[in-house]
């Protein structure tokens, strides 16, 4: 026995049947046991054509079907009509009752099977109720799959806005240890230059005045020269790292990144030639110009330039790219295993603000994964002793910064590398105070 639901008050019922007489029948079955409900009845004599049955049966709470419908069979248009997804609860009517077909019914979809013959009001009612009712249950269940499924998917955006946060934070942090190291650095460095200059300086001068006292002995000579070397090679390691740790006053001006770019080029490009080294210039037309200081820029293209030299022992081809980016995008903060998160870190206000792009691709020999994690760090280099100090690129991270940009690398091994520096056309000015509190301008 199934009760009717206490919450209807009305019932829509769509019957499929051929045969007038038993629609009449079945109507009046249906008025006799649903009397205080407002029960609406439509009638259709034959299934086709289908699109327009399968819309009445969405209209409707309960659709009763024939067997036999003519030229198309009850189970045929039952098939058809869930594959359409019409949940619409069907109830089989037949002359007479075949437990076979009921079983291929109910397989369809079928919520109920009655046979014509002894079809009584109180066996309508209960198949109606019962066929309600799993209706209900079907609409609570897919509606919880629905809220289910909804759920899922935000929980999965959570997660993947969580990890980014992750990320974005362990980049913030790990940029804070690394700028404080570079602090802590550039002041033990300036500490250490200042106590070293003093004793060098006597020894360059005593080695000037055995140099004049000696002149006829050629051999003493030959090392006193040697150790003049040695003394000008520490004085440029030493000026390096004063120039590193040095914090005063930038002098900006506006200026044109091009101009710049082709300064240092009139320096290096005819070495870099005679290397088999051939530049390529890919100029943006539009770029706008820059408020910087044009000798720290250049000292940073230069640097650029003499690694990318470097990286390029056979020969090759060094791409110089601008662009203007006026609305960048957030992959610049997110992408490869292969880019080391200082190197890879842009501040949030530069992508917040337009900004002048400049890349330099080499198709050198490439950076290995573990000088990545290194390559901005002072004294450290890929070169061999003696053709560096490994202060090119920390002093270019640190001027690139005092601008309120960024500088990045991308490389592996055997695939040559690719600078990108960022420079903003107008930093903000909570930008330009930060870096001046953290650089002690």
């Amino acid at each position: 026995m199934y009760p009717l639901d206490p919450d209807v008050d009305s019932i829509r019922v769509l019957i499929v049947e051929d045969d007038e007489d038993d629609v009449f029948l079945i109507k009046e079955l249906l008025k006799e046991r649903f009397l205080n409900i407002n029960i609406t009845i439509e009638h259709v004599y034959s299934p086709e054509p289908l699109s327009n049955l399968f819309e009445a049966a969405k209209n409707n709470d309960i659709c009763i079907f024939d067997y036999r419908l003519g030229s198309l069979h009850g189970l045929d248009l039952l098939k058809k009509m869930r594959e359409q997804d019409v949940i619409t609860p069907v109830i089989f009517l037949t002359g007479r009752g075949d437990q076979e077909i009921a079983v291929q019914a109910f397989r369809l979809g079928a919520t109920d099977y009655l046979a014509k013959s002894s079809l009584s009001a109180e066996q309508l009612f209960h198949s109606v109720c019962y066929s309600l009712n799993l209706s209900k249950e079907e609409g609570q269940r897919r509606h919880a799959e629905k809220k289910l499924k909804s759920s899922h998917e935000e929980l999965i955006l959570a997660h993947e806005e969580l990890k980014k946060s992750m990320s974005k934070l362990q980049t913030v942090q790990n940029r804070i240890v690394v700028s404080e190291k570079m602090a802590s650095i550039g002041r033990l460095a300036a500490a250490i230059c200042h106590e070293i200059l003093n004793p060098l300086n006597i020894i360059s001068g005593h080695v000037q005045v055995l140099k004049m006292e000696r002149a006829e002995e050629k051999d003493l000579l030959q090392d006193l020269s040697s150790i003049n070397e040695e003394i000008l090679r520490i004085e440029k390691i030493v000026n390096g790292l004063l120039k590193f740790s040095r914090k005063g006053q930038m002098d900006l001006a506006v200026a044109c990144v091009h101009q710049e770019l082709e300064s240092v080029l009139t320096i290096v490009e005819k070495e870099m030639n005679l290397q088999n080294i051939s530049v390529i210039r890919e100029f943006d037309d539009k770029l706008p110009k820059l408020n910087i200081d044009c000798d720290r820029i250049r000292q940073v293209f230069l640097n650029i330039f003499n690694n990318a030299t470097h990286a390029m022992p056979d020969g090759g081809v060094l791409i110089v790219r601008t662009s203007f980016v006026q609305y960048p995008e957030n992959q610049l903060k997110e992408n490869s295993e292969r880019r080391h998160s200082r190197a890879d870190y842009i501040n949030d206000k530069l992508v917040e603000f337009p900004h002048v792009k400049i890349e330099f691709a080499d198709t050198g020999v490439g950076i290995s994964k573990d000088a990545m994690d290194k390559i901005f760090e002072p004294l450290f280099t890929t070169k061999p002793e003696g053709k560096g100090t490994g202060l090119g690129l920390s002093v270019c991270h640190a001027i690139v910064e005092k601008h309120g940009g960024s500088i990045q690398v991308q490389s592996e091994p055997s695939k040559g590398a690719v600078f990108i520096v960022n420079l903003p056309v107008n930093p903000p000015k909570e930008t330009a105070k930060n870096i001046e509190e953290e650089d002690g301008i």
